[in-house]
C-alpha cells in the first residue's frame, strides 16, 4: 500500500512511525505506543486499481483493518474509527438519497473491501464491546488534495496549466463533496460519547461534474476546457446522501462548496508537487 515518503513536521507529544501497515511489525510498533483510540485512515483508494489488482486492495483494505482491530482487542484499545465510503452501496438514483440503512451492494472490489471492513468493525463492536464506528465519507477535498488524482485535483491542475480535463459520461453524474475541515471535525467528535456503527459524513448537497467544473473555474478565474469520455466500470451515476444522523449527532453545517474550493485553490503549492504514486504492486 502507499505510504508517505517524508516525515511530517514534528508534533509535541506525538510519536511518528513510518511504515507499511501490511507489515505486522509496523502494526505492533504503532499500537505499542499505547493509544486510547485508533483512527484508521490508511487504504488503497483507487477504484480502477481495485479492478486491476483486487488481491492487493483486499490485503490493504481488509487485511490491515483486521490486523489493527485484533491488535486493539489484545491491547484493550476501546475505540476504533474507520474511514469508509458510500461506494459500499450499489447503483443509486438521484431521486433516492443514500442513508446509513441503504443495503450494501458494492460495484467494485474497492467498495467490497470497504464493506467487508465495515462488517469487521460491527463484529468487534458486538463480540468485544469495542466502540467502533465507520464514517462513510463522500468526496473529500481541501488543502492537501493535490496528493491524489481525484476530480477536484484534476480540475484545479487543468485550470493552473490551461489544459484540458476529461469528464466521464455526459457530465451529469452527481457527487457530494465534503471539505476536509468538516471531516476532521467529525472524527474528533466521534472520539468521545456514544456513536452508532456507521455515520455518513458529507455536505448534504450534490452537484454534477459539469457544475463542479464551473465552480472550480469560478475560483480559478478562468474557464476550464474539457472533453467527454466513456465512464469506467463501477462508476456510480449518483451519490446523494442524507446527513440527518450526522446532524442529530451534533456535527455542524458543512462548509459551502464555493468557499471550500476557494480555500483549496489559494492553498495550492507552487510548484505543484503532483499526485502521489499509486499503490505499489507486491513482489
Amino acid at each position: 500500500m502507499t505510504v508517505v515518503d517524508q516525515r511530517p513536521e514534528p508534533v509535541d507529544g506525538a510519536d511518528f512511525i513510518l511504515g507499511d501497515l501490511t507489515d505486522q511489525v509496523v502494526v505492533d510498533k504503532a499500537l505499542g505506543t499505547g493509544p486510547a483510540a485508533v483512527i484508521h485512515l490508511a487504504a488503497a483508494t483507487s477504484v480502477l486499481r481495485s479492478v486491476e489488482a483486487p488481491d492487493d486492495v483486499f490485503r490493504s483494505n481488509v487485511g490491515v483493518t483486521q490486523a489493527l482491530l485484533e491488535g486493539c482487542r489484545l491491547r484493550g484499545v476501546g475505540r476504533f474509527l474507520f474511514a469508509s465510503t458510500n461506494a459500499v452501496v450499489g447503483p443509486w438514483e438521484p431521486t433516492a438519497a443514500i442513508t446509513e440503512a441503504t443495503p450494501l451492494a458494492p460495484l467494485t472490489p474497492y467498495g467490497a473491501t470497504k464493506a467487508a471492513a465495515e462488517m469487521l468493525l460491527v463484529a468487534y463492536r458486538s463480540a468485544y464491546d469495542m466502540a467502533t464506528t465507520s464514517l462513510r465519507l463522500t468526496n473529500v477535498y481541501g488543502p492537501g488534495v493535490w496528493v491524489k488524482d481525484g476530480f477536484v485535483s484534476r480540475l484545479m491542475r487543468a485550470a493552473r496549466s490551461r489544459s484540458e480535463v476529461v469528464v466521464y459520461g455526459d457530465g451529469g453524474q452527481v457527487r457530494d463533496y465534503v471539505y476536509l475541515d468538516d471531516v476532521v471535525a467529525a472524527f474528533a467528535a466521534a472520539l468521545t460519547g456514544e456513536w452508532p456503527a456507521r455515520v455518513i459524513v458529507g455536505a448534504g448537497r450534490s452537484v454534477t461534474a459539469l457544475d463542479l467544473l464551473g465552480a472550480v473555474g469560478g475560483v480559478a478565474g478562468s474557464d476550464i476546457a474539457y472533453r467527454l469520455s466513456d465512464p469506467p466500470a463501477g462508476e456510480m451515476r449518483a451519490v446523494v446522501v442524507q446527513r440527518d444522523l450526522a446532524d442529530r449527532l451534533g456535527l455542524g453545517p458543512a462548509t459551502p462548496l464555493e468557499e471550500g474550493l476557494g480555500l483549496t485553490w489559494s492553498a495550492w503549492p507552487d510548484p505543484d508537487p503532483g499526485p502521489r504514486a499509486p499503490l505499489r504492486p507486491r513482489p
